[in-house]
């Protein structure tokens, strides 16, 4: 009974990340489905369709992160982080109005967990396609020291 409940809350937990990641990639993911769908539906084959949908979805995110970084100009950089933030909102919206239903919520507990998964989700994805978690990794202002500096 123990390990049956351990596995059901990580599969959950599992789940759940899968569904966030997919919601914050949701520009890639949709470009490289569509790709993939429309490769098998002219008859270039499942496993043809398969790889070169996810070649054209990691490059879609690449391309995004790539053209964020090297483009100065801000309206063309809001623009760009734009691009890739709202459709990811709404998956984080419909994804945690979908959760929030399912735990039988209220009404507007369900519109408030909504929003706020639009929020997250949205403001992860601009993270992630303007690079900010990198940055930030790199440039830690409390480095830590080792004993031998002292």
């Amino acid at each position: 009974m123990f390990f049956s409940t351990l596995f059901t809350l990580f599969g959950l937990g599992a789940l759940c990340w899968i569904l966030f990641n997919l919601a914050v990639y949701a520009l890639p993911f949709a470009i490289g489905l569509t790709s993939g769908m429309y490769l098998h539906e002219t008859g270039q084959g499942v496993f043809l369709s398969i790889i070169a949908g996810l070649f054209i979805g990691g490059f879609v995110a690449a391309l995004g992160e790539f053209a964020f970084d090297r483009i100065r100009w801000a309206p063309l950089k809001l623009a760009i982080g734009l691009i890739y933030a709202v459709p990811a909102g709404i998956a984080g919206f419909h994804a945690a109005k979908g959760l929030a239903e399912f735990g039988s919520a209220s009404d507007a507990a369900i519109t408030f967990l909504s929003w706020l998964g639009a929020l997250v989700v949205g403001g992860t994805a601009w993270a992630r396609v303007s690079g900010w978690s990198e940055v930030n990794a790199m440039s830690d202002p409390h480095p830590q020291r080792s004993f031998d500096e002292h």
